[in-house]
């Protein structure tokens, strides 16, 4: 279990990202149970991290093995993660990216208004908040471990970030920031169009069926190209 203790400046230093890498490497794990690295990371730190991650696991085949032991194999894994990027999420990416977006300055506001228990509130079942005067602890349940992993933000903020493929994963291991990865709200929306509510009929009849569509899908706040993105429309260019 996670423990996360955060002060008064985090609030402010907080950040909010969208990340087509970590997307593209939460696809692989849907897709085939990998991961890989990008091609900045230095040859030692690829090792240590591919070793943590196939602790406890089966040895890998002789021909992943040779993989893992060559001494490109930071290139390797990032031709591998580029082309899955373009076989599994580019071609999706407008629609994905409205997704994330939304989720983003939802919760945003709500940090910003509330503060944390509001944009903790729905983030996963296993996150928490506990309050403590004007401070508090972010606590993340995950694992069977029942001692609790202590971490402080320190003034640093922390990063938070939805995915469309993943599930929820925390980040506290240098030299990356402090980061809490989460499913984005209205993941639903990708799968077909917008639920229609009790009554939506009257109000297809009323304005249209495409408009209709945008309304509800206003439920949560989203700019013009979001909604474009979201629904398939095709935006008109208007001719004044």
């Amino acid at each position: 279990m996670l423990a996360i203790e955060v002060g008064p400046v985090d609030v402010a230093r907080t950040r909010y990202a969208i990340s087509p890498l970590g997307e593209a490497m939460q696809a692989l794990r849907v897709a085939a149970g990998v991961q890989a690295a990008v091609r900045a990371t230095p040859l030692r730190r690829a090792r240590l991290e591919l070793a943590r991650n196939l602790e406890g696991l089966r040895t890998p085949p002789r021909h992943v093995q040779r993989i893992l032991d060559a001494p490109d194999v930071v290139t390797r894994l990032a031709d591998a993660l580029e082309a899955s990027w373009q076989a599994l999420v580019e071609p999706d990416w407008p629609r994905l990216q409205a997704v994330l977006e939304r989720d983003l300055v939802r919760r945003a506001g709500h940090l910003a208004m509330y503060g944390w228990a509001a944009a903790l509130s729905d983030l996963d079942p296993r996150v928490s908040w506990r309050s403590q005067g004007q401070a508090g602890t972010i606590e993340v349940r995950t694992g069977s471990r029942t001692e609790w992993d202590r971490h402080r933000l320190a003034g640093k903020g922390l990063l938070l970030m939805p995915t469309v493929f993943g599930t929820l994963i925390s980040y506290i291991e240098p030299p990356w920031p402090y980061a809490l990865v989460y499913p984005a709200r209205g993941i639903a929306d990708l799968l077909g169009p917008v639920a229609r509510a009790p009554g939506g009929e009257a109000l297809s009849r009323l304005v249209g069926p495409r408009r209709a569509d945008v309304l509800r899908a206003l439920d949560v706040p989203a700019t013009t190209t979001q909604l474009v993105a979201q629904l398939g429309l095709i935006l008109q260019p208007h001719l004044g």
